[in-house]
């Protein structure tokens, strides 16, 4: 039986406040040990996750940009045929999301016409975007290179009511985040995992069991879909209030709760 871990980065592996790479390095380790396959699942963006990736030297397909895309490299499914996907850098990239440049002509059109004054990433200079989130500049730039969402990094509360109201009528989603909050054309989390699930039933022949690790609001598309969905805690010792009845609530904040679930993965 194939075990595949589907997992959020920020507040789940690593822990957002207090970012732990040798933590998250050795759980990364003992996962690939043991076989499983070990699949991020974020809101980052294809060169923050790269970036991730290659500090984890982990090899794996990924999805970015809360379902935006599946990036899965060549070879990694042997029986599988990767359908409807462009080919960079020796990897598949499957596009589950919308182009960022449709959704933000959408959010200026907004701006302009109701005169609600909010600043995404593509707003803002490197130095702006590093100002405001505090990010080194190296990371500010990772961020900005958004290619299926837009991310809203400052926006008076009380304009917030009228802009998701608007935001939805013009067919968009907000999918909320740690800090901030992205934009999408509609698709989420589960958009890209239904996908990427299917193809790892067909390289298994359904001899697979699925995992999923989350904390927040926007892993509940990805939870939903999981054999055992598994929920750490925030840093207050609290749990997301999701929709999934069978989740599991794990007794452990971002990273030492993700040890705990892993354990639950490796005896099953």
């Amino acid at each position: 039986m194939e075990k595949v871990i589907f997992t959020d980065i920020d507040g789940t592996l690593l822990d957002s406040h207090l970012p732990d790479i040798k933590k998250m390095k050795k759980l990364v380790e003992k996962t690939l040990e043991s076989g499983a396959h070990l699949i991020l699942c974020s809101s980052k963006t294809e060169p923050e996750q790269n970036k991730i990736k290659s500090d984890m030297v982990l090899h794996k397909p990924y999805i970015v940009e809360n379902g935006g895309a599946i990036i899965v490299p060549i070879g990694y499914f042997k029986k599988s045929k990767i359908t409807s996907s462009k080919i960079f850098q020796k990897n598949y990239i499957i596009e589950t999301g919308s182009p960022a440049q449709r959704i933000r002509s959408i959010l200026k059109k907004i701006k302009n016409k109701h005169d609600i004054d909010f600043k995404g990433v593509s707003d803002l200079s490197i130095s702006e975007l590093s100002m405001i989130t505090k990010l080194p500049r190296d990371y500010a730039s990772r961020m900005m290179k958004r290619k299926y969402s837009e991310t809203i990094v400052q926006i008076d509360n009380k304009n917030f009511p009228k802009f998701a109201s608007l935001v939805e009528k013009e067919g968009l989603k907000i999918i909320p985040g740690g800090q901030y909050f992205d934009i999408t054309l509609g698709n989420d989390k589960g958009t890209a995992v239904k996908v990427l699930i299917d193809i790892f039933r067909k390289e298994y022949s359904n001899n697979v069991i699925f995992f999923g690790i989350g904390d927040s609001k926007n892993d509940e598309s990805m939870l939903t879909l999981m054999d055992f969905p598994m929920l750490v805690q925030k840093p207050n010792r609290s749990w997301e209030n999701l929709h999934i009845n069978d989740v599991q609530k794990i007794n452990g904040i971002g990273p030492s709760g993700w040890e705990i679930a892993l354990d639950f993965v490796l005896k099953y």
